[in-house]
């Protein structure tokens, strides 16, 4: 088992790199983002993010690995960025890092501030704060905010709405129902008439079937990530 320490370590040695998971327009099939990815290869041997992430949640390598990835999407994306129109790349940010003015530093010191519109900050939504936390990101106005995982965790209908978001991320654990493009589950049609009524865009995650594709399209979801469209890539 991975430690804290041992984390640490390897991000001061460069052993992470990142990956980008293509976000893709469902109206015309075009890519109109991407989803940042931390990626640690460690002895020759990639870890996953399932075994080293809950180690560092709640401690300052947490912190200090969100920095990173954004300095590191300003050197890899930042001018693709500012280059091209309608499109936004996605952090995920751990809610403990949010109100404390980090993200708007490490977002200047990586050339990113004047691209903050096309920012994307992903927040799950066991760990979203609460309407004051998001009033005291300083570049809130000019970022996007996602809901990820959502659906999955114990919020209610209530809390939903209080959400100040302009994304949620559907689930692939709700993507995966759809096996069939005429038998749509219930909870997949409600969820997405929901975020659609709450005036939110849709991103569904994790899509791997033609028949999920034609479900989503018809149900009004606008964007969607996953193996059908691509896998993870590295800038080359």
């Amino acid at each position: 088992m991975k430690t804290v320490e041992q984390i640490k370590s390897a991000l001061n040695n460069s052993e992470f790199y990142l990956e980008y998971m293509p976000t893709i327009s469902l109206d015309d099939n075009r890519c109109v983002g991407a989803e940042a990815l931390a990626r640690w290869q460690h002895h020759g041997e990639n870890v996953s993010p399932l075994e080293f992430i809950p180690i560092i949640e709640n401690t300052a390598v947490s912190g200090m690995l969100t920095f990173w990835v954004i300095e590191e999407i300003g050197r890899e994306l930042g001018d693709w960025l500012r280059n091209h129109d309608g499109v936004h790349i996605g952090i995920n940010i751990p809610p403990e890092t949010l109100g404390r003015g980090g993200l708007e530093y490490a977002a200047t010191k990586a050339g990113l501030i004047d691209v903050a519109d096309k920012l994307m900050l992903e927040i799950t939504e066991r760990g979203f704060p609460n309407e004051q936390a998001i009033e005291a990101l300083a570049f809130r106005g000019k970022t996007k905010i996602a809901v990820d995982d959502f659906g999955t965790g114990d919020a209610n209908l209530i809390h939903y709405s209080q959400m100040d978001a302009d994304v949620i991320k559907l689930d692939k654990y709700f993507i995966d129902k759809i096996v069939s493009d005429n038998c749509v589950p219930k909870i997949v049609r409600g969820l997405t008439a929901f975020a659609l009524a709450m005036d939110l865009e849709i991103i569904a995650e994790g899509v791997e079937a033609e028949c999920q594709v034609k479900v989503l399209k018809e149900l009004g979801v606008q964007m969607a990530q996953g193996w059908y469209f691509s896998k993870s890539l590295k800038i080359e």
